[in-house]
């Protein structure tokens, strides 16, 4: 066969192939796909209001007082002997001076202390310590934080606000556990 009968041929069968293709489209009528037009939102629900009852008071209770009948404001002379009286008691009641006698920082945070127990370097160790101590009551806490080795999660027993009692606690901890405890500073 000759190569323009060839190629003649070929562009017959594309041309064929092309019209049975799209002379349907061209003929098929616009509304042939119908839109569904049935909704899926349910029918309102029929809602009756509620009707609460007025609240009664229960009579065995006492009412709460006002507040200016609980709380009497002093005349300013009143308060300055209040004063007074309150760093007299307070001389008389004075315990021997230690360095944990100032309990607030310059910033007006407690000083307190925390006995740090242990340091891991996964949290899943560090909770079943820390759960081990809160069931024997000890109040138990643990803090993660970035160091050079990496991150690392500490146990902590605590916070007391004497150093003494977190001394104790440390002899305690170290019997109790067979480690040698840190007593540490304490900051929220």
């Amino acid at each position: 066969m000759d190569d323009g009968l060839k190629q003649r041929l070929v562009g017959a069968l594309v041309l064929l192939a092309l019209g049975v293709l799209f002379v349907p489209v061209l003929f098929e009528p616009e509304n042939r796909r119908g839109i569904d037009r049935t909704t899926q939102i349910p029918v309102q629900p029929n809602i009756k209001p509620l009707e609460l009852k007025a609240p009664v008071r229960n009579e065995a209770i006492e009412a709460v007082k006002p507040a200016p009948d609980m709380y009497q404001l002093l005349p300013e002379t009143d308060l300055a002997i209040a004063a007074e009286s309150e760093k007299s008691k307070a001389k008389t009641q004075a315990l021997p001076a230690s360095p944990d006698r100032k309990v607030l920082d310059e910033r007006g945070i407690p000083k307190a202390w925390a006995v740090q127990v242990a340091s891991f370097n996964t949290q899943k160790r560090a909770a079943v310590l820390r759960d081990q101590l809160l069931d024997q009551n000890y109040p138990a806490f643990t803090r993660t934080l970035n160091t050079t080795k990496g991150r690392v999660t500490r146990v902590y027993v605590g916070p007391k606000i004497n150093r003494d009692k977190a001394l104790k606690l440390k002899k305690t901890l170290d019997k109790s556990l067979s480690v040698d405890t840190l007593v540490v500073k304490f900051s929220p």
